[in-house]
């Protein structure tokens, strides 16, 4: 009896040891690793004079863009101190422009400091040459509101834009004013609480020519739609443009019931709205000196024939 009783006690303990052991194990087999901090310092790697007004400073890694101050970089020449305007991402976050005076094609001297995400700061010092060519490059929009649930237009230009200057038209009409949230992005605003988005209509943002950068090249034609319904089941009424017998490459047209309601272009002979009911529109539309205008709808085959009689598209918005 004795000798059972030693014999069930050792195995009782040998059983708790290897329970406790194994958990333990499990323990250290779901404990997750340390976190490691980001230590190293952000590099300058290459800077590009892109023309007379641009540089392109392209770093080892992504940089904190939301605190770049141009009070962080100097750049100077054996004659002069260049001075930056501003500093602003590229489409990288790390790659930064500074929009400058005028350069020349000389040797600069650019030093300073950046930092990033994790705040490690970044001290560079690198020379290059500068650019004495004008900026040419045609700015575009990279992002921009569009679709349903959204209550105001945002775009997002590629490049520093000249803010004191942006021409849009909006349709149905409503007067909304550009509020520049930096030098690439703006939202546009009412002017007053009457020009707010109505819920149940689909708005169209049309610019052409309204908006330049700072060396004054201006964007090509831009169009997008939003809608502030959250459901929002759209119709579409396409048609076809002709010339004589020809499609036409390119155009705009304008839908109108009463009043311009919405713009589009017309590419390779054919156009495209949303519309929200199968009842009859009028359309307008001009390419070049040619222009006509008809009758459409949701279910019938739509063909607009132009003529020769040129229209601005300022008169048919307007």
């Amino acid at each position: 009896m004795i000798r059972l009783r030693a014999r069930a006690n050792r195995n009782s303990f040998v059983g708790i040891a290897v329970f406790i052991s194994i958990v333990i194990l499990a323990s250290c087999a779901h404990k997750a690793s340390p976190l490691s901090k980001d230590r190293l310092n952000p590099k300058l790697q290459k800077v590009s004079a892109l023309n007379n007004r641009q540089i392109l400073f392209t770093f080892s890694e992504i940089l904190d863009t939301i605190n770049l101050n141009p009070e962080y970089f100097s750049i100077i020449s054996d004659e002069e101190t260049l001075k930056i305007m501003a500093l602003y991402p590229s489409l990288s976050a790390a790659e930064i422009i500074a929009i400058t005076d005028i350069q020349f094609d000389k040797v600069y001297e650019v030093s300073g400091y950046v930092f990033d995400t994790a705040q490690n700061k970044g001290n560079f010092q690198k020379f290059f040459t500068g650019s004495s060519k004008p900026d040419t490059i045609i700015p575009w929009i990279v992002k921009y509101s569009k679709g349903a649930n959204h209550k105001e237009f945002t775009v997002i230009f590629s490049e520093a834009m000249d803010t004191t200057f942006l021409k849009s038209y909006i349709l149905p009409k409503k007067d909304l004013k550009p509020e520049w949230q930096n030098l690439r992005a703006c939202r546009l605003i009412p002017e007053i609480p009457d020009d707010s988005l109505s819920y149940d209509t689909t708005y169209y943002l049309y610019i052409n020519k309204g908006a330049r950068d700072i060396s004054g090249n201006t964007i090509n034609i831009f169009i997008t739609s939003i809608t502030p319904d959250t459901i929002y089941e759209p119709i579409n009424l396409k048609g076809t443009v002709q010339i004589n017998d020809t499609f036409v490459k390119t155009g705009l047209a304008v839908l109108k019931r009463k009043y311009p309601i919405g713009i589009t272009t017309v590419d390779q002979g054919n156009f495209a709205f949303e519309v929200r009911d199968s009842l009859p529109y009028t359309i307008e539309v001009i390419s070049g000196k040619y222009s006509g205008s008809g009758e459409v709808s949701v279910d019938s085959v739509n063909n607009i024939i132009l003529q020769l009689e040129e229209k601005d598209i300022d008169s048919l918005i307007n």
